[in-house]
């Protein structure tokens, strides 16, 4: 394992809830090594807090990256929470992305967080 993953799990508690949600996104920034790039990709997971992603680079946990979704041209910055090993089969690894300082970027409805009545 390189230097960029030093906190290989997901958190165990979530702010709020995640919807399985394919969106097609651009990430870009400086990898583990410091390298900079591009990458087309998908979400596996949104919240209204951020997303889990699949990405082909090895990425620095607390490291910030850009975020667009290319069918709204919506860009924002997201810090990495997680990232874990890469798949044997793809290369990719899941990565979890919070955002910084931002309300809401999806265009979706989500249910009420946990311990929130209405």
């Amino acid at each position: 394992m390189g230097t960029g993953t030093p906190n290989p799990e997901p958190p165990a508690r979530r702010r709020g809830s995640r919807l399985p949600l394919r969106l097609n996104v651009i990430i870009s920034g400086a990898d583990a090594k410091a390298a900079s790039f591009e990458e087309r990709t998908e979400t596996v997971e949104v919240s209204k807090y951020g997303a889990k992603l699949r990405s082909s680079h090895e990425l620095k946990v607390g490291g910030l990256l850009n975020l667009l979704r290319p069918e709204t041209e919506r860009r924002l910055d997201v810090r990495v929470v997680f990232q874990l090993e890469p798949d044997a089969e793809s290369g990719r690894r899941e990565t979890g992305v919070e955002f910084v300082g931002v309300g809401e970027f999806w265009g979706v409805q989500f249910p009420p967080d946990r311990g929130v009545w209405v």
